[in-house]
């Protein structure tokens, strides 16, 4: 019997084209989860840009209000400070409120961007794709979850650090 090399070929091109198919469909959804995680990423990203938090001093007797990139854009303070506070206990208030503040915006971004670290954690690789092929995860960057954060001063050891028998208001020196 004379075998015929035209059916090893076409059942080779059957194959072929079936694990084309399989590539194709891989890929067409790795498309539409890119096309999600971006849309994620935009909305988490407008989001964030948006943030702003407000911290209060422990005395309460002032309050913060800052930006997601932690500039202060607002201050209040209570009408008793003066009266109730040395300038550097109100200087080390509006520290530790504005500190808290930072703070609370950070926590709100990093709410924010995890899931879509999550999501970015499960993107597949081309390695997954083409067995053989290069990684690509080195050359995407990757979404931060987390910011640097600096410590909110105790306040019970910014008073520990004045004299609270200090005269709140000094006389003028007199000639």
């Amino acid at each position: 019997m004379i075998h015929n090399g035209g059916d090893e070929r076409q059942e080779s091109r059957q194959r072929l084209r079936e694990g084309n198919t399989v590539l194709r469909d891989r890929v067409d959804t790795m498309l539409e989860r890119l096309h999600e995680q971006t849309a994620a990423l935009a909305a988490a990203q407008g989001a964030a840009a948006n943030l702003t938090a407000e911290g209060a001093s422990a005395d309460g007797l002032v309050r913060v209000t800052v930006e997601a990139s932690g500039t202060v854009v607002s201050t209040r303070l209570d009408p008793a400070a003066f009266s109730r506070s040395t300038p550097e206990r109100l200087a080390d208030s509006f520290s530790a409120a504005a500190q808290a503040a930072s703070h609370e915006v950070r926590t709100r971004a990093t709410e924010l961007m995890t899931p879509v670290a999550a999501m970015a954690a499960e993107f597949p690789d081309l390695t997954d794709l083409v067995p053989g092929a290069p990684s690509i995860r080195n050359l995407v960057p990757t979404v931060a979850t987390g910011f640097a954060a600096a410590t909110p001063q105790d306040a019970a050891d910014a008073d520990d650090r004045h004299d609270w028998r200090a005269p709140i208001l000094r006389e003028a020196h007199r000639d």
